[in-house]
């Protein structure tokens, strides 16, 4: 394509203002914008629709085959794009590896009617979770293991936090995450739709593979140092617990959810077969 290059040199230029300004949670609550880095999350965001404000790219992306047709196909969208120098890009960058593009995406609004329910839904609620690293990979578990969809706390790490988009690797675009809804409006929706809630906490009342595999549910899982909250202990249907070597103290959260969310899986699948 001829597509005429625009430049951004300057670093008081209002676009890279933006891009900083985004790196707190305030000013992509304040915009609705946030920050996406690296082709392929790029590119799973274009697929999933997301609208792209803009996007900044430096002569690094040239080396990359993909890289250049994702760049090719912005300008064929009409979306603004500009080059920016390398070190300018490296002080905008949150990657140790810059791929050499990153857009500017609106914020996902997702509600509960984006929510597909049926007998058997299966929905993760993340209750307080801080850890971004652990916020992406339950997100991205829970997709793998077909759930309907994910409900965060008010108490729970930004979604459109950098490190969360990562660890989702793009999952976040094809799961439907409803945030920080109150608790008590979460549990009426569900309880509702008939839906049980199994919350997973160290001091359960049994072990996880006796809780009853059926009909839609809810599993809640909690803060990496304290657990769940005490108002979802409180509604459970079902406190559960994953039993460990007295050798550890705990499991981390985003292994728990694996564990917890593929054994519910397996044993519905055995229980319908």
């Amino acid at each position: 394509m001829n597509e005429v290059i625009k430049e951004i040199s300057s670093k008081h230029n209002h676009h890279i203002k933006l891009v900083k300004s985004l790196s707190n949670r305030k000013f992509r609550e304040k915009e609705s914008l946030f920050v996406l880095e690296g082709v392929r999350l790029i590119e799973e965001a274009v697929h999933a629709g997301v609208g792209i404000r803009f996007v900044l790219y430096c002569r690094k992306l040239s080396g990359s085959l993909r890289g250049s047709r994702l760049l090719n196909k912005f300008w064929e969208l009409g979306v603004n794009t500009f080059l920016v120098e390398e070190n300018l890009f490296s002080e905008l960058s949150d990657t140790e590896n810059p791929q050499g593009i990153l857009a500017v995406a609106e914020v996902l609004q997702s509600n509960f009617s984006d929510f597909i329910i049926n007998q058997e839904s299966l929905f993760l609620l993340i209750d307080g979770v801080q850890d971004p690293g652990n916020l992406g990979t339950m997100i991205r578990t829970a997709c793998a293991a077909g759930a309907s969809g994910v409900v965060l706390t008010k108490g729970t790490v930004d979604l459109f936090n950098p490190k969360v988009i990562r660890a989702s690797m793009g999952t976040i675009f094809q799961i439907p995450v409803i945030m920080r809804e109150d608790n008590q409006t979460i549990l009426d929706f569900f309880k509702s739709k008939g839906f049980r809630f199994l919350v997973a906490d160290a001091n359960g009342e049994k072990t996880y593979y006796h809780s009853e595999a059926k009909g839609p549910v809810v599993w809640v899982l909690g803060n990496e140092a304290n657990g769940p909250g005490e108002f979802f202990l409180k509604e459970a249907d079902e406190i559960v617990r994953i039993p460990i070597s007295s050798k550890v103290e705990s499991l981390n959260v985003a292994v728990a959810t694996g564990i917890l969310l593929f054994d519910y899986v397996r044993r519905r699948t055995v229980l319908v077969k």
